[in-house]
């Protein structure tokens, strides 16, 4: 009989089935939208006693208000910083999303130490956070969850101990005095003073220092036969313009990288080119490597200098026992991490750094007494030396605490569980951001907003304890490369506050790049440099 012919009993029995079909499907409905969305989060969710902005808009909660944050260039800190302000005694607050679904901000020290400490393995990475890196940062030691992640960090961590560090000190001298003498080109023949844009030189000292740090070689090696280079990729990717920021923010509620438009076009390309230009170098060095093992002339590196981030894993991972050995797309997705951690992170700290000296001009004119006193008797000073600057120290903490660089640490419960006596369902996102902790006036006291690097020489009650500096986070998932970062900010700082003054070019509000997970302004920071000691 044909399939189209049914019997009457078959014709029933097919509309028995459609009609549960259709009732399953009014079920879901029902359900996802109407009862997730419209009774859940008012009337049956345990968090919705918690205090928490009320101005949501219909079905898509703060998401409206996040969007015209991201058109105004709002910082990507707000409307957080202002909702501590508004509950600075809370320890959670409750906000909507799309969807009206639930996301709590995290406001007290002890709420973050539940999370990112005591019962850090009850949370892991949330989707829309990872959809929103991914593509920069790589699936490696920022994305890795559990064992994995712990078994990564054992791995790397020899590679930032303070010996391989100190060595690193040469390298990031000479970025920094690559730095200071593209000022000398900006200012000179114009009475040692000249407009420019910082960020631009920043941006090349910190990823030619990153990239000898990560690879053993110079930027401009990379993709030397493509007709993109390296840096344009890398711009492209982690400097969209307006279109390509609204973009990453919707990339992060719904995947839209498939959508063959210009934005994701472009994004795209320059991902792909960077993929394919450290796979080729990874390849290299690998192929190096295993000739010198051929050779029996591969020697350890103890004492020899520093060892670059690729060298170290090939050495120790690639060439490892069966089981236990990191394939080239291993390589390639801690080299992506490092990469943009290393350079993101001191990139906005160094600009930071170089907006409070134009702004702040009686600490710019302490902490170059304090650099010229270690020049004078050591040029080329070392790792021992400038942690033996004091003012120089507090003036980088300082910086770290008014503008953290990266901006938020993102998680949700991977299960039900408890956090300051508050039952918080498993899939419930949280957001801590560290602005919230350095801006709040019941641990830094009243003076939180004002840029004072003496303050760390008489911390008190909260704000003496390490979880009240969030910068590089808390936990087993502390930055691995929090001193490396430091350790760049104060060379360069040394270099570029012996030589130049600063002030700023422009004035008005600031504008942010939003979203992004680092503290970034648009359009860059246009200062006025004057060779430091010369009158007008």
């Amino acid at each position: 009989m044909s399939p189209l012919h049914l019997t009457v009993a078959e014709f029933y029995w097919a509309r028995a089935l459609s009609a549960v079909f259709c009732f399953y499907l009014a079920h879901l409905f029902l359900y996802r939208v109407l009862y997730l969305s419209f009774i859940y989060p008012y009337y049956r969710s345990p968090l919705r006693h918690l205090p928490g902005p009320k101005d949501h808009h219909f079905f898509v909660g703060q998401s409206i208000n996040q969007l015209k944050g991201i058109l105004r260039g709002q910082s990507p800190n707000e409307p957080f910083v202002s909702w501590m302000r508004k509950w600075p005694q809370a320890s959670l607050i409750r906000y909507l999303t799309i969807g009206n679904s639930e996301a709590l901000l995290v406001t007290s020290l002890a709420a973050q130490k539940e999370i990112l400490h005591e019962k850090c393995d009850s949370f892991q990475k949330p989707d829309w956070w990872v959809r929103l890196v991914v593509d920069i940062v790589g699936y490696g030691l920022v994305l890795a969850e559990g064992e994995e992640h712990k078994r990564q960090r054992r791995v790397l961590n020899g590679m930032f101990a303070i010996s391989n560090l100190k060595e690193l000190t040469p390298v990031f001298q000479t970025s920094a005095r690559g730095l200071v003498d593209a000022l000398d080109e900006a200012v000179q023949g114009k009475m040692n003073q000249a407009e420019v844009d910082i960020f631009p030189l920043i941006s090349k000292a910190t990823l030619d220092s990153v990239t000898v740090f990560a690879l053993g070689v110079q930027p401009k090696s990379l993709g030397s036969s493509s007709t993109t280079s390296f840096e344009e990729c890398y711009k492209e990717m982690l400097e969209p313009d307006l279109i390509g920021q609204i973009f990453v923010a919707i990339n992060g509620y719904l995947p839209i990288r498939w959508l063959p438009v210009g934005p994701n076009q472009r994004y795209m390309h320059a991902s792909k080119t960077i993929h394919r230009q450290l796979l080729a170098t990874i390849k290299q060095r690998i192929q190096e490597v295993k000739n010198k093992r051929d050779e029996r002339t591969l020697q350890p590196k103890e004492g020899r200098g520093f060892t670059d981030l690729l060298t170290y894993m090939v050495e120790k991972q690639y060439f490892a026992e069966k089981g236990h050995a990191w394939s080239e797309k291993d390589l390639l997705k801690q080299i992506l991490t490092f990469y943009a951690a290393g350079h993101e992170t001191t990139n906005e700290f160094l600009v930071w750094g170089t907006y409070a000296l134009a702004n702040f001009p009686h600490v710019a004119t302490r902490l170059r007494k304090e650099v010229l006193e270690l020049l004078h008797h050591s040029t080329s000073p070392t790792y021992a030396e400038l942690e033996g600057l004091p003012y120089l120290n507090n003036f980088a903490r300082e910086v770290l605490r008014m503008w953290p660089p990266a901006t938020m640490i993102a998680r949700q419960a991977s299960e039900d569980v408890v956090v300051q006596g508050t039952a918080v369902p498993k899939g419930t996102p949280l957001l801590i951001l560290p602005a919230v902790f350095h801006h709040n006036p019941t641990i830094w006291g009243q003076d939180c907003d004002e840029f004072d690097p003496d303050r760390w020489d008489r911390l008190t009650g909260d704000a003496a304890t390490p979880s009240a500096f969030g910068t590089f986070s808390q936990g087993v998932r502390m930055c691995i490369g929090k001193v490396m970062t430091v350790l760049q900010f104060k060379v360069l700082m040394v270099e570029m506050v012996s030589r130049y003054d600063f002030q700023m070019a422009e004035s008005g509000d600031l504008r942010f790049v939003n979203p992004s997970p680092v503290l970034r302004l648009n359009g860059g920071l246009k200062v006025k440099v004057q060779r430091a000691g010369v009158s007008n």
